[in-house]
């Protein structure tokens, strides 16, 4: 699949923190932004204020939610396929505008696959991937990851394809409801 140049992740970014613009130059022209949030201003001031942190950690993308930024790994940085990178990078912007909100991104009132953090930000990503011509086996395979069994993966992505037809956010009210928020680091 050839991909457009607003997909295209700079590869060579050294540890540390970085603009999500040095990392994903061109995300300002992404369609699937607009998935994130409708309205240009915000998309704009969420993009430009965004911060990546490239660690030498395990796993491939998540939200530090102390710092607010996102950890991206070395290894998923200089080994991960272009089309996962960019779906990633446009999930983990969409957990970035989710916790302004006040949204728990680690809210372990929820399976991982039930959350609806979780759950939207993979939608803006299968939307996307959707869009660029990524196959039901390639979503599969984009969803499916060593935390996630195969049941797992199945329930999540029903919920993906609820939310794509027009359906809710699984638990999305239940999620605002005042609770003790949860301050996790997978590193």
């Amino acid at each position: 699949m050839t991909l457009p140049s607003y997909t295209h992740v700079v590869r060579d970014l050294p540890v540390g923190d970085h603009p999500y613009l040095a990392v994903l130059p061109g995300a300002l022209e992404s369609p699937g932004i607009v998935r994130i949030h409708p309205d240009p201003d915000v998309r704009r001031r969420l993009i430009e204020g965004a911060c990546v942190q490239v660690k030498p950690a395990r796993g491939f993308a998540f939200i530090d939610v102390d710092k607010p930024c996102i950890v991206l790994a070395t290894s998923y940085l200089e080994k991960g396929s272009d089309l996962d990178l960019y779906l990633d990078l446009l999930h983990e912007l969409t957990h970035l505008r989710q916790l302004e909100q006040g949204f728990d991104l680690w809210d372990d009132r929820f399976d991982y696959v039930d959350r609806p953090t979780e759950i939207e930000g993979y939608a803006v990503a299968i939307a996307e991937g959707r869009r660029l011509g990524m196959t039901e086996d390639d979503i599969v395979e984009h969803l499916s990851s060593p935390w996630l069994g195969p049941e797992e993966v199945k329930r999540l992505y029903g919920h993906i394809c609820g939310v794509l037809d027009g359906g809710p956010v699984p638990n999305w009210d239940k999620a605002l409801e005042p609770h003790l928020k949860t301050s996790f680091r997978p590193w």
